[in-house]
């Protein structure tokens, strides 16, 4: 087990997240950093799930650990991994390794500090977060509060019970991620996505202006959107009477909303581009000029407040791609010990 002594601004568990409740207005949560977490799980011998788009294996449960101050104390010896940001943590005091298995102790102290790269640091633990299934998933939702550990962000005095544990898990202590695979968080980020549905709606300028800027993320932003400070975009002039008549005069809106799977990137009435995390509504109703490719959300969720993105453009084929590659980054050709 493991004992939480102090919460942070917010750490929750989370895994891959749950499928098939987006039809119905269930997001699906789940990490953020969803090939950190991954990564985390594959080093101390859990199953890393699938990824963001398929969720038939949602993957051992962790902890995300958003920015700063968990801490938390082994009741029993157990293999743990840290992932994602780096935010200092230490070992009784002591320094420990980033993207490395390693041995908590019963007893021993493990707290993370300020992140000083990136947004959100994931811990595994061999056996994984043993809390109850919902709906197919052990992910918290802290708005809908349910999953996770009774619904919410952890508190001082929790104790989350721990899954199977094998007899030769110490074995895998030393277990890294290859250093040439390690993602720097650093610096502005680059954010590929795909063009969106009512990107036509915007004008030329504007659209080129998306895709030429420097965002800077909004501080107000979390697992539902991220959005980000930039121009103001502008729409094509002439707005049919019939959208004015079931939508309204804003041109951002739009009648029929088939949909916004995570990664959308919305844009109301021009201002403030928002980027749909894994705790957002399955819907939205305002125009979409692009959609980030799954496997840059990792990179969404490690972008800090008033760090710098600039969206790039590919094509569905390259997005596809990028998928595929990084798959097979998550197995054991990129471990070594």
């Amino acid at each position: 087990m493991l004992e939480i002594v102090a919460g942070g601004l917010q750490t929750t568990v989370q895994d891959m997240g749950r499928q098939g409740g987006q039809c119905l207005g269930i997001p699906p949560s789940g990490a953020q950093d969803g090939f950190a977490l991954r990564i985390a799980n594959l080093l101390v011998g859990n199953s890393p799930g699938g990824p963001l788009i398929i969720r038939d294996d949602p993957g051992a449960a962790g902890l995300e650990i958003t920015m700063a101050g968990l801490k938390l104390q082994a009741k029993t010896d157990l293999l743990v991994a840290a992932t994602g940001a780096d935010m200092g943590a230490t070992l009784d005091g002591v320094p420990v390794p980033r993207w490395q298995a390693f041995m908590l102790r019963q007893g021993q102290l493990l707290a993370f500090g300020m992140a000083t790269s990136g947004a959100r640091a994931y811990l595994a633990v061999h056996g994984g977060i043993d809390v109850p299934l919902y709906l197919g998933s052990r992910a918290t939702h802290v708005r809908g509060r349910f999953g996770g550990f009774n619904g919410r962000a952890l508190q001082a005095g929790d104790i989350l019970p721990i899954g199977q544990i094998r007899a030769d898990s110490d074995t895998l202590a030393g277990r890294q991620l290859r250093p040439e695979l390690v993602p720097s968080y650093g610096g502005a980020q680059e954010v590929r996505v795909v063009r969106g549905p009512e990107a036509h709606l915007f004008d030329g300028a504007s659209e080129t202006a998306f895709y030429a800027t420097a965002w800077q993320l909004n501080p107000k932003s979390d697992r539902t959107g991220m959005r980000f400070i930039g121009p103001e975009l502008g729409f094509r002039p002439g707005r049919p009477r019939y959208l004015i008549e079931e939508a309204g005069a804003d041109p951002s809106n739009i009648v029929i909303d088939p949909g916004a799977p995570v990664g959308t990137i919305q844009v109301p009435s021009g201002v403030e581009p928002i980027v749909l995390g894994v705790d957002a509504p399955s819907v939205g109703g305002y125009a979409r000029i692009g959609i980030v490719i799954s496997t840059d959300m990792s990179i969404i969720g490690q972008i800090q407040p008033l760090q710098h993105a600039a969206f790039v453009q590919i094509s569905h084929d390259d997005s596809v791609a990028a998928l595929k590659q990084q798959e097979a980054l998550i197995s054991e050709s990129s471990v070594v010990s």
